[in-house]
């Protein structure tokens, strides 16, 4: 590989990196997109750590924050996590020490999809909304508590 196309593979790696935070996998990704060689990726990742250009904490933070803000639950959390390269152990306590309250999240996801709902739906209607709580990573406790917090009294 010559010295041209290292410095257009560093180049990309600053701009990807100067716009949002990305993991080392998905930068891994996108570097062999660019056809570059396991031996410099390696090297150009550990020469952004060493600069603090990527730092995985901070990858995590931001990750759970744009998935929070999505109005996904846990379990679509945790799975898209895997698929980010994000590790799973440092989420789970980044989750434990944030105290998301999921009900809370469940039922601002639920209200934004659905507003205050009717006093009575059909079985029909009641399982596409548990389906598109599910999709969205809840569980059967917190779709059950958004969905009877905004039926109201």
């Amino acid at each position: 590989m010559d010295e041209q196309t290292k410095q257009k593979l560093k180049n990309y790696v600053l701009w990807l990196l100067g716009r949002q935070e990305y993991s080392k996998k998905e930068l891994a990704q996108k570097l062999r997109m660019k056809d570059a060689s396991e031996d410099y990726i390696e090297q150009l990742l550990s020469w952004c750590e060493s600069l603090g250009y990527i730092d995985e904490h901070r990858y995590c933070e931001s990750f759970l924050r744009r998935q929070i803000n999505k109005g996904l639950g846990q379990k679509r959390v945790l799975a898209e996590a895997t698929n980010k390269g994000v590790d799973r152990a440092q989420l789970m306590a980044l989750i434990e020490e944030q105290e998301i309250d999921w009900f809370e999240l469940a039922l601002e996801t639920y209200q934004r999809k659905y507003g205050l709902g009717d006093k009575q739906f059909d079985y029909k209607e009641k399982a596409k909304r548990v389906r598109y709580m599910m999709y969205r990573g809840f569980g059967y406790e917190e779709i059950n508590f958004a969905m009877q917090a905004t039926i109201g009294d």
